[in-house]
């Protein structure tokens, strides 16, 4: 009997030790989500946010706390909620989501910062071309002092809109050939290009394409239509996809 009590009092003492072992693992695997979540956060400049997971008892759920905006705050939700070893995030007093369910949340939220930023850039370029025109010796590609002037001001209105595509679109009227319409339409959106380039807005964010005659803007071939359609169109998109505002029409030649 004594050396059964042993057996037994030596099995609780293991089962003791293994349910320590098993509380110690948990708060070191809990404490290391936390920390991986808290780097990941100071990487995007989301430090502001703090995380914490429950000890009583040990959770892998986040609750996320902090001063931030709304699109950070999705976004911070995101980049916790996608940590492996997270089963979910929430922030303070709100409801829980999935990595799934924050990702996708965090990417519409991302979309909808990206179209307003869009928006504003192109009022911005529209506001500057309707009182400005942009020039061209006839039959050349020549710009013009007063319109490298333009660039200036163009170019500083572009700045702020980094990591945004810019679409630069050179049109003519459809006197003479079209052939020749469409090289020259092209080479005066290439020397917009350049000129924007030469200002600091990065190439690979810029494309030129000349249309030509193919694309009028005023129908008839008097002085007021051929007016219209002479032009340096300018059109502002996201970086992985097409523009989605049309410019104004800027004038060319």
């Amino acid at each position: 009997m004594e050396f059964g009590g042993k057996i037994l009092v030596g099995a609780a003492a293991t089962v003791a030790l293994g349910l320590v072992g098993h509380i110690l693992s948990g708060e070191s695997f809990i404490s290391g989500l936390e920390q991986n979540a808290r780097t990941e956060l100071a990487a995007r400049g989301l430090d502001n946010a703090t995380v914490t997971l429950g000890r009583a008892p040990l959770s892998r759920s986040a609750i996320l706390d902090g001063e931030l905006a709304d699109d950070m705050k999705q976004e911070a939700l995101g980049v916790v909620a996608a940590i492996p070893g997270i089963s979910g995030a929430s922030w303070l007093g709100q409801k829980e989501a999935t990595p799934a369910e924050a990702d996708q949340s965090g990417s519409a939220t991302a979309n909808s910062a990206t179209d307003g930023k869009i928006a504003k850039c192109q009022d911005g370029v529209d506001k500057i071309i309707e009182t400005r025109k942009i020039s061209f010796r006839s039959g050349s590609a020549y710009v013009s002092p007063d319109s490298n002037q333009i660039l200036d001001i163009l170019a500083t209105a572009l700045k702020p809109c980094d990591g945004l595509s810019i679409a630069v679109e050179g049109h003519t009227d459809d006197n003479g050939d079209k052939a020749v319409n469409k090289v020259m339409s092209q080479e005066r959106a290439d020397r917009i290009k350049a000129g924007l380039v030469d200002r600091g807005i990065p190439a690979d964010l810029i494309t030129a394409t000349g249309y030509g005659s193919t694309r009028p803007r005023a129908k008839g071939n008097d002085a007021a239509a051929d007016a219209q359609n002479r032009r340096i169109e300018f059109r502002i998109g996201s970086a992985n996809g097409a523009p989605k505002n049309g410019a104004k029409a800027q004038q060319g030649e």
